[in-house]
């Protein structure tokens, strides 16, 4: 990843980063790599200093080749220059011992700065880790600032979120507090605001009176791979939904923030998360579906359900894909279903937004084309992140026809380096003290409220979520969820 190209201010200060759970599967595959982006870039200071943490023993020489099998640096000489800058310390934490060893190892170096703990551990650890902290005065520092990262859920319902919340504000105050929701850094729905804002063309026509229905799509054809514990505890709704999707909802849907600052458009966000119509008990079965994938074919591959897959429950009723109906309280969206769409082990990998706009009554057209779709807006925001909008044109020839076409773009299609990975600008955004991408507790707590009623009855259901074969578009129920209003999953045909 090349982000030298970008408008960018190295961090100056001497940073301390204590990582936790530095061998779990995020910090492998997303962490550590943004990281060494950062310091290979050029980005971080030149007293830069990494504490990973995990259960794990390792001697320090280990612990160097568990990193550069993460990060596979293609340059040796900087490879050697950041490894003087690793430390690692085993053990639980919620264990006082493990953070009494941390502090040994902080006292060991030499240079005093700012720190920033990143929790990227099991959420249920959060509250024995935040104490531990405050325990050994790790809440503060001697000199510079000190900031907390964590990774979502953050907490499982309503009340837990609220009680996380109360554990984290006896330790640090909010200006501190960095909660990770990493859709919100990707390039793409960073570009949403943009695409709106900056393009009267389209934010005239962004309202009830001209969008007939909105999609969202989080789809993927993974399994669980290697995640079995954490998502039979967890589910679809809570893994996918209740954070990600509706933070995209929000960010589409939001009002203009008065400016570009952290706390305007942070406040817009929730404001649009706190306007979601509350799903009521008694609307719940036509409005929402939930599905669970057994064996098929992904592609060419044959994979299990996920009742065979290793470490989950004998009949497990964990939700691996869902679909729902909602509706936005606010005057610009009153009325405008929105129409959802998440899970694994489904056709493909993709995430988008796709708005469908009224189609105005007109019949001038029939005798050359019988079927004229709606225009239709798509937000690619995974795997190829751009926009799409369906435009109907003449089709060449001497007789008059209509063609359906799209008017696209694509970053790999116009940028001449790659994107800056999500996890490379909340890093870095969280040193240099810009909120901007980061929900707030207000925001997630509107999201918890929005999602309880559906895990409230999802307490009270003993049966299986409707089955669908893996590598299919879902269970018929969730064709019937769309089809019930007449209208119809949006087939998307980017790439």
């Amino acid at each position: 990843m090349n982000v030298s190209s970008l408008p960018h201010t190295p961090i100056e200060e001497s940073l301390t980063l204590f990582l936790i759970g530095v061998t779990g599967d995020l910090s492998r595959h997303k962490i550590l790599r943004a990281l060494y982006t950062l310091f290979s870039e050029g980005l971080l200071p030149t007293h830069f200093t990494l504490v990973g943490n995990a259960r794990a023993t390792y001697t320090e020489a280990e612990f160097h080749i568990f990193i550069k099998n993460c990060v596979q640096p293609k340059d040796e000489t900087k490879w050697q220059v950041f490894c003087q800058g690793v430390r690692y310390v085993s053990g639980d934490v919620i264990d006082r011992e493990t953070f009494e060893k941390l502090k040994a190892c902080h006292d060991t170096l030499t240079e005093c700065g700012n720190h920033l703990w990143y929790i990227a551990t099991l959420p249920s650890l959060y509250t024995a880790i935040i104490r531990n902290m405050k325990v050994v005065g790790f809440d503060q520092s001697r000199c510079g600032w000190t900031k907390c990262m964590l990774e979502k859920p953050f907490g499982t319902d309503v009340a837990t979120a609220r009680a996380l919340d109360r554990e984290l504000l006896q330790v640090f105050s909010e200006e501190q507090i960095y909660r990770i929701d990493h859709f919100l850094a990707k390039e793409m729905v960073q570009n949403i605001l943009i695409f709106r804002f900056a393009n009267g063309l389209f934010e005239n026509l962004w309202n009830r009176d001209f969008i007939d229905h909105i999609q969202i799509h989080a789809t993927e054809t993974l399994g669980v791979e290697g995640r079995e514990i954490f998502y039979d505890q967890t589910g679809t709704l809570r893994d996918v939904v209740q954070n990600h999707v509706l933070h995209l909802l929000a960010t589409t849907l939001m009002e203009e923030p008065a400016t570009l600052e952290p706390a305007d458009i942070r406040s817009k966000r929730s404001q649009l998360l706190a306007s979601l119509q509350p799903l009521e008990a008694e609307n719940l079965e036509k409005n929402v579906a939930y599905g669970q994938y057994q064996k098929g074919l992904v592609g060419e591959e044959s994979v299990l359900g996920y009742a065979d897959e290793k470490r989950i429950e004998p009949g497990s009723t964990t939700e691996t894909a869902v679909a729902l109906k909602c509706f936005v309280n606010t005057p610009r969206w009153a009325g405008v279903p929105i129409y959802i769409r998440a899970g694994k082990r489904l056709n493909e990998t993709v995430t988008e937004i796709s708005i469908q706009f009224k189609e105005r009554p007109n019949s001038m057209f029939s005798a050359v084309h019988l079927l004229q779709n709606p225009n239709i807006v798509t937000l690619r925001i995974g795997p190829n992140e751009g926009m799409e909008v369906r435009l109907y044109v003449k089709k060449p020839g001497i007789k008059l026809g209509l063609q359906e076409v799209p008017v696209q773009f694509y970053y790999k299609n116009i940028s001449q380096t790659d994107l800056v990975e999500a996890y490379v600008k909340l890093i870095y955004d969280a040193v240099q003290g810009d909120p901007t991408l980061f929900p707030d507790a207000k925001g997630i707590e509107s999201c918890w409220q929005f999602v309880q009623p559906l895990l409230d009855q999802k307490s009270l259901i003993t049966t299986q979520p409707d089955v669908y074969p893996a590598g299919s578009r879902g269970p018929t129920s969730f064709e019937n969820l769309i089809e019930a209003d007449g209208r119809h999953w949006y087939v998307s045909k980017t790439s």
